[in-house]
């Protein structure tokens, strides 16, 4: 109980306000997004730090940089793990986010994101189309169990081969 008040208390962030540029909502990009990956977005905007520029402080000049929204974060909103890396993968294809690191294997390095303009040109000529790379460590991956898998096989059927031609 007291691990779930501090996640509380670390992903709560109700006083932080969340603006939306009206060409941005307006866009094809954000209207392709389902309702839970435009969700994801707004966290990710709701998370940016800003500070204002100038004598009037009229203006937010937002640091769009060193994003941070773990698995963890996600599984506390209720956002499986397979579902939220189907999200990030949208966020990206559509020009929303960009992958400034990708975290690693074992839980302890977490990927951070930054916030793109590529959606401007999402669905015209001009839109660069990127994608989420699929990282893993190497020998983790389903193919190299595999590969390892049938070269033990095919390296003990070669032992007993060799075996009997010797034999006789």
């Amino acid at each position: 109980m007291e691990k779930q008040a501090s996640q509380k208390k670390r992903y709560d962030l109700k006083k932080r306000r969340v603006y939306i540029d009206g060409d941005l909502f307006q866009s094809e990009a954000y209207r392709s997004l389902s309702a839970k990956a435009a969700w994801v977005f707004n966290r990710f905007l709701q998370k940016r730090e800003w500070s204002y520029l100038g004598k009037k402080k009229s203006k937010p000049i937002y640091n769009n940089k060193g994003l941070v929204f773990t698995y963890d974060e996600a599984k506390y909103f209720g956002i499986s793990k397979s579902y939220f890396n189907d999200i990030i993968k949208k966020l990206v294809a559509v020009g929303f986010i960009e992958i400034e690191h990708q975290g690693g294997f074992f839980g302890r390095d977490y990927s951070r994101y930054s916030l793109s303009e590529r959606w401007r040109d999402y669905g015209t000529p001009d839109f660069k189309k990127v994608e989420k790379k699929r990282v893993l460590q190497p020998g983790l991956d389903v193919r190299s169990w595999q590969n390892k898998k049938t070269k033990n096989a095919t390296e003990k059927r070669s032992d007993v081969t060799t075996e009997k031609r010797s034999d006789q």
